[in-house]
């Protein structure tokens, strides 16, 4: 069976670690193995990026930079005999944090329209969180002890912010809205390999955790194959792309703000409990935490009223009061966005215009309202005739229009021949069917479809005309 190349790197991934885990003797040799495994992994990340060529390169870039600096760190500190890690090596090392910080905030701004100040008073209330709670129970009694030397003050001080701030960008960025596609899932596993890393270390005792192909090492290991996969998959394209519709609050966001904000009272209970704070440490700390837990219910009832009225106000922008469908805006909206992401994704953009044949005696014969009923009829016969993600609008009048993405051009021409055959009470409609060329401006694609589809009318109507094809003549299902 065929493997695609991501495939092929995690099955890699798997063997290499597991070899590595037992690989017998330390120092230079296994430096030497480690800085192999990791360098091939870089290299595959820079080929992910010129074969798929996505949006945001430097988000890209900037992890394989982050992942040389801790190769280069890691392989430095493998091969020295000292016991804490020489300053150069943690200097390296600390370097890697802001390229990391780099390619998660673009991750985060790629995946979602939202306001670059709510993300950083969001990014700053689990700072604050973290912050206390590494002073708590990691670094601070490093940073106060005067007999710790002032380089591993330093480094401890730089590790903390760098952790501080990954962390934090990750929890954002899993409570950002975008696709959740298999790049994404895999460059999350590849994080979370780093972090179970970070864990494995601090709470290792002695003064050399990486040794011997111990677990923190063989899971810094794995998880560079599953960066360079995440890079190799085609879906990475679409890492950085917003949805079409974010919504406007996303509430795993909120829980996430709510645990960031009792940090602070926990910390403080762990801390009159430990002996460290003298008086009155456990009603505040239990006041402090109901009194947050009180806001953080009432900041979700607030959420969750905006939101519907949210919805209702979007309905009524965007929706056709008669049939139901997109309306105009709507329609408009959703081809530019189509258009935008079809020139960074190459996927195929087809655009549908029709309207029904000879509507105007219809109403002169049966009356207006048996006019809307059609409209309404037709609208619900074809919306059901079509995929989840293809978009029905009414354009105007009795005419509609059709967004298909990702369709060939036959495929296109059997949906809207499915529609016309479809259309109810013995009706049919002209069509016209353009396809994209990857540099027409929307009014130039829509354009193209109304000539396409005044080409079916004067051919006879109740017919399908679309780029390069003879007219088609199709006759309707009589239906109810």
């Amino acid at each position: 069976m065929h493997m695609a190349g991501w495939q092929k790197c995690l099955v890699a991934g798997v063997v290499t670690s597991a070899g590595y885990a037992v690989l017998p003797g330390d120092g230079p040799s296994r430096a030497a193995a480690y800085a192999l495994a990791g360098f091939t992994c870089v290299g595959l990340i820079l080929a992910g990026i010129r074969r798929h060529r996505p949006q945001r390169t430097s988000t890209w870039y900037a992890i394989a930079a982050g992942s040389a600096l801790w190769i280069i760190s890691s392989t430095i500190y493998m091969v020295t005999d000292a016991g804490p890690w020489p300053l150069v090596a943690g200097l390296f090392s600390a370097a890697g944090y802001p390229l990391l910080c780099w390619t998660l905030i673009g991750l985060i701004r790629g995946r979602a329209r939202a306001d670059g100040r709510t993300v950083l008073v969001d990014a700053g209330i689990i700072v604050a969180g973290l912050a206390l709670l590494y002073w708590t129970f990691v670094v601070g009694a490093t940073l106060t002890d005067d007999a710790v030397r002032s380089g591993e003050r330093l480094l401890a001080l730089l590790f903390a912010a760098g952790d501080i701030s990954v962390i934090a960008l990750v929890s954002l960025l899993v409570t950002t809205p975008g696709a959740r596609s298999a790049s994404y899932r895999l460059m999350l596993g590849a994080l979370a390999c780093t972090g179970v890393s970070d864990v494995l270390v601090i709470a290792t005792p002695g003064d050399r955790p990486y040794q011997s192909g111990g677990p923190a090492e063989v899971m810094l290991v794995f998880g560079s194959f599953l960066i360079a996969a995440a890079a190799l998959h085609p879906s990475m394209r679409r890492l950085t792309v917003p949805l079409d519709r974010p919504p406007m609050f996303v509430r795993p966001r909120l829980a996430l703000l709510a645990v960031a904000i009792l940090l602070a009272p926990a910390a403080g209970l762990y801390q009159g409990a430990a002996g460290t704070i003298d008086r009155d440490w456990l009603p505040s700390g239990i006041c402090s935490i109901v009194l947050f837990a009180l806001v953080t219910v009432r900041m979700v009832g607030l959420v969750g009223r905006v939101e519907s009225q949210a919805r209702n106000l979007s309905v009524l922008v965007n929706q056709d009061p008669l049939t139901g469908l997109a309306n105009r805006r709507c329609w408009d909206e959703r081809l530019a966005t189509a258009l935008a992401q079809g020139a960074l994704t190459g996927e195929p953009v087809i655009v549908a215009l029709f309207d029904l044949d000879h509507f105007k005696r219809y109403n002169d014969t049966y009356g207006h309202q048996a006019g809307d009923e059609l409209l309404k009829e037709a609208a619900a016969v074809w919306r059901a005739n079509l995929g989840q993600e293809d978009l029905l609008a009414r354009y105007g009048g009795e005419e509609f229009c059709v967004l298909l993405t990702g369709y060939s051009d036959e495929q296109a021409r059997v949906v809207v021949r499915r529609l016309l055959a479809a259309t109810p009470y013995h009706q049919s409609f002209s069509a016209g069917l353009a396809r994209w060329d990857g540099v027409q401006s929307a009014a130039e694609l829509l354009d193209k479809a109304d000539r396409l589809m005044y080409a079916s009318k004067s051919a006879g109507r109740a017919r399908v005309t679309s780029d390069h094809v003879p007219i088609e003549h199709i006759h309707p299902v009589q239906a109810g």
